[in-house]
């Protein structure tokens, strides 16, 4: 349910883009290098995650076809991943000048829809369960671009997190954390790639408009087998 207004990945040219893809092509090495340097006592795959991260969104069990149907009763955010307007404006699906959080209280959806992959209105969305997985792997991709631009601005590397064991302090208690790349694409799905970057280098924990912390969801959704490849399938 991200929400926040950053769009830092607009700034990269297309060829930058492609450069990064292709650091990151599917390799025995890389995949190798995520499952078992930052993973190695994993929850499940890349799958189970995504379904474990659809349980927490909705409430609703995995497999159960509602999730995709389900629609945030204080704020609206849209189906199984709880997506917002920003973040369908952000992948192309979706334009509008208003939107949570810049001039509304809420995910109105007031604006209009692009038909990008035959996605014409919030209906369609909610009833094309294919595209909502497509979405969210898309933007799991926009996060990875964005934490990886943000670390290298700071003079940084993401890969010098990954793996680490951290402690936190959360409303004056430590919290320690693994840190694997299943969790902080999920962190960043909850608070956006920039309070992911803040939260490994500046230590600082935010929280969601219902009062979710962004260390829940880098612990919750941990440990589980991901490289980037996984993102752009």
């Amino acid at each position: 349910m991200y929400i926040e207004s950053i769009l830092l990945s607009q700034l990269l040219s297309n060829e930058n883009l492609i450069i990064n893809h292709e650091k990151y092509n599917q390799t025995e090495t890389l995949v190798n290098f995520y499952s078992q340097r930052h993973n190695p006592k994993n929850k499940g795959i890349f799958h189970d995650m995504l379904e474990a991260l659809g349980e927490s969104e909705t409430g609703l069990i995995s497999g159960d076809s509602r999730q995709y149907n389900f629609v945030n009763p204080q704020l609206y955010f849209l189906g199984k991943y709880q997506f917002a307007e920003i973040l369908l404006i952000r992948l192309g699906y979706y334009n509008a000048q208003v939107y949570f959080g810049n001039g509304a209280d809420k995910n109105y959806w007031r604006g209009t829809w692009t038909g990008k992959n035959g996605i014409n209105s919030k209906a369609e969305f909610l009833n094309s369960p294919d595209i909502q997985e497509k979405a969210i792997r898309e933007a799991f991709d926009v996060y990875w671009q964005d934490i990886n631009y943000l670390m290298n601005q700071r003079g940084k590397s993401i890969d010098a997190y990954l793996g680490q064991i951290k402690t936190f302090i959360q409303d004056g208690k430590p919290r320690t954390i693994k840190i694997t790349l299943s969790g902080i694409i999920t962190a960043a799905h909850l608070k956006g790639p920039d309070k992911v970057v803040d939260l490994l280098v500046n230590g600082k924990v935010s929280q969601d408009p219902f009062g979710t912390s962004i260390l829940a969801y880098l612990d919750k959704f941990g440990g589980y087998e991901t490289t980037p490849q996984d993102f752009l399938q």
